[in-house]
């Protein structure tokens, strides 16, 4: 189950003066590493995934290559909380691109079976991380994804936004939702309920699929 927190970041607010921080309230933040995510998001022609509240996400991370299911979940305010899997892929993915025999074959079968998938979305992600220690100890609480998000779709449409992700390590939900609400009365940041894969679909012309995760 993924805990995290989503926070947008205005225009005018720049993701470098966060970067800064070393300390926020009682927590201590410390520089982990930054990464480039190259990530597609699959599906079938109708969207099957997506109107059953799925993401199929194959992502990139340096040489290799990973698949991530995600389903439905609930959002409270800028907590969201949802089941999600894992799996590493063999190779780079081929399309049409038939999720191999495994856990997530095991789970989508009854939707898309052996059927074809074609990317439906891209995402590509400048992420700059940070781990977030309590002020005494060293076991984080949390993981401090800062992103720069470049959102595109088939039709051509896209969408460039800065976002920021609090998710739970060895902390707990409430540990989550105090960091986020220190980040926001700190730099004004807004609520985000829409996960990149929501907010990629509202690029498909004619597509909105309600509430997708």
């Amino acid at each position: 189950m993924e805990i995290e927190a989503k926070l947008l970041v205005p225009p005018e607010v720049a993701l470098d003066l966060i970067a800064q921080l070393d300390h926020l309230g009682p927590y201590r933040l410390r520089p982990r590493r930054t990464a480039r995510l190259h990530s597609l998001y699959v599906d079938t022609p109708k969207l099957t995934l997506a109107h059953h509240r799925v993401a199929l996400r194959l992502r990139r991370r340096g040489r290799r290559w990973e698949m991530t299911a995600k389903w439905m979940g609930r959002v409270c305010g800028m907590i969201h909380e949802r089941p999600e899997l894992t799996v590493p892929l063999a190779a780079a993915p081929r399309f049409p691109f038939v999720v191999p025999v495994g856990p997530l074959r095991a789970r989508l079968g009854a939707l898309v079976g052996r059927r074809g998938l074609r990317p439906i979305l891209v995402t590509d992600i400048h992420r700059r991380l940070f781990d977030v220690f309590p002020q005494h100890g060293e076991q984080a609480l949390a993981e401090l994804a800062l992103d720069h998000v470049r959102l595109a779709a088939p039709t051509g449409s896209r969408e460039t936004y800065d976002e920021i992700e609090i998710e739970a390590k060895g902390g707990s939900r409430r540990d989550v939702a105090r960091i986020a609400r220190l980040l926001r009365e700190r730099f004004g940041l807004l609520p985000s309920p829409a996960s990149k894969f929501a907010r990629g679909l509202a690029l498909l012309d004619g597509v909105m699929v309600s509430r997708a995760r």
